[in-house]
């Protein structure tokens, strides 16, 4: 482990450095520097503000899962900035840093299977992934979760027992972060027996390793029982796969079918563009080769696939699930990488031309598929250009997290969460028609705000291109009467008016 650690006197340091630094760029480059942190990002950023707000955790509410906004509220007490915007932008440079730093673990992953060149590439594959990009400049966990799970793998697969220790301590870690790090110590526990086999010895070993996980989660959980009456980490995996368990009736079964097919559809997805050139011939070369260090990342694969299964056959609509598999798809990719360069003489030309497609696609897709960044700016200075606080408005797809953004404090720290809230957001699935969705919202929507998004229902667009059918909506915004580009409306319901009006 010291040797590795010390691996700066090698050469490898100079292109590992090199792909690091041309990660971070990317990222840099693609910054949102204008925008506000928005839905996970700012759920996460509004708690980690709340610990420094009050000095501790919140004894009011919590998210499910809170180690990213505590590792946040760290750098928050020690580095003094002007206003909340660039606390925002300080949560999204941490992210976007421990992004980039993952490449470390995986180099070592990827070392113990091949040599050290071929290894640059599994990094590259990882570090340039358009969505591994788009996800970092979120703000979000998924970077702390992915580098301290890849991290208590590496140092796990040493198997040294001095080391199980520590490994299982960062799994602790990640558990905190996501409640799915649970099955990280469940991979370490079939893993470990599977290695050095049930003795007396090895019971000495792991016992005081799980003792160790379940200490340090333990103040977590019961903080967690104290706020919310569930610990959201073991109770959370419980509920989960007591949910699958009972879920023999036609209906249920044709739920986890339906499931199945939305994690393959994701799966194939996400290969989109560089693991589908090597992970499926990889995948062949990779089962081939089968040894015990390749059963091993297998048990890992499968058992670590079990919580993104589960969000699926829960109808989830992310790929965010499976950005934990991707360290592995770099490994595996990698069977296919020597199987492709040991067709050729000059091996490092090669080398450098593969980094180099792999950066240059991934670039083409990440711009193919990126945000418009213009009218997300232009949605940010609507929410807060709109002269009233609507105390209920429909749920709007695009405008939603730029409106309740809108409302967080420009002076740091404050306090802020959904009770706080002066925005509420009505949903209207369920409804085909305006008046049902207004009658059955009363006492809580007094606005509609609407435009052309055609993911907004029929009966809203509908209001947006005949506004003059509806006498009981008063425009009180325009935002082409303020020179935006988009067009967005705001109306308040005149109740008296919709009453008068549907009892004729």
């Amino acid at each position: 482990m010291i040797s590795n650690i010390i691996f700066i006197k090698n050469k490898t340091i100079i292109p590992l450095l090199a792909i690091f630094f041309v990660g971070l760029i990317i990222r840099i480059y693609y910054f949102p520097f204008e925008l506000p942190l928005i839905a996970d990002g700012l759920d996460n950023f509004t708690y980690a503000t709340a610990i420094n707000y009050f000095g501790y955790l919140p004894t009011e509410w919590t998210p499910p899962s809170n180690g990213w906004p505590i590792f946040l509220s760290f750098w928050f007490s020690i580095i003094n900035l002007d206003n909340t915007l660039q606390y925002m932008q300080l949560q999204r440079i941490i992210s976007i840093i421990l992004s980039s730093l993952t490449i470390i673990p995986i180099y070592f992953l990827c070392k113990k299977f091949f040599d050290k060149k071929i290894a640059l590439i599994g990094v590259s594959l990882f570090i340039f992934d358009p969505r591994i990009i788009l996800n970092s400049l979120l703000g979000i966990q998924e970077s702390l979760f992915i580098l301290l799970q890849i991290s208590a793998l590496v140092i796990f697969l040493k198997y040294d027992r001095k080391w199980m220790i520590l490994s299982f301590i960062l799994a602790s870690f990640t558990t905190i972060v996501r409640a799915e790090g649970i099955f990280l110590v469940l991979t370490f526990t079939v893993l470990f027996f599977i290695r050095f086999k049930i003795s007396k010895e090895i019971i000495k070993t792991y016992i005081p390793c799980i003792v160790i996980f379940l200490l340090i989660l333990t103040p977590i959980m019961m903080y967690k029982i104290d706020v919310t009456g569930n610990d959201a980490m073991f109770q959370r995996v419980a509920h989960g796969t007591n949910q699958i368990l009972t879920n023999t009736n036609q209906e249920g079964t044709n739920e986890i079918i339906a499931g199945l097919e939305l994690f393959v559809k994701y799966l194939g997805w996400i290969m989109i563009p560089i693991f589908i050139i090597f992970l499926p011939f990889g995948t062949i070369q990779f089962i081939r080769k089968r040894s015990k260090e390749t059963n091993f990342i297998i048990v890992y694969l499968i058992i670590v696939s079990l919580p993104s299964l589960y969000g699926y056959i829960m109808q989830a609509q992310d790929t965010r699930y499976l950005y934990i598999l991707y360290p592995i798809f770099c490994l595996i990719s990698l069977f296919a990488v020597k199987t492709f360069i040991a067709k050729f003489p000059r091996k490092n030309l090669i080398l450098i031309i593969m980094i180099s497609g792999i950066l240059i696609s991934s670039i083409g897709f990440y711009e193919y598929k990126k945000i418009n960044y213009e009218q997300e700016v232009e949605f940010n200075i609507i929410a807060k250009d709109i002269p009233v606080i609507p105390t209920g408005l429909n749920y709007h797809p695009e405008l939603r997290g730029y409106l309740i953004a809108a409302e967080i404090p420009n002076e740091w720290p404050f306090l802020f969460n959904d009770q706080t809230r002066e925005r509420k957001m009505i949903k209207t699935t369920g409804y085909d028609n305006l008046e049902d969705f207004i009658s059955n919202s009363r006492g809580n929507l007094t606005h509609l705000i609407v435009d052309k998004n055609s993911e907004l229902p029929k009966f809203l667009q509908n209001v947006y291109y005949n506004e003059d059918e509806y006498e009981y909506l008063v425009k009180e915004f325009d935002s082409k009467d303020n020179g935006f580009k988009h067009h967005i409306k705001l109306f308040k319901i005149d109740y008296q008016k919709f009453d008068s009006q549907n009892n004729t």
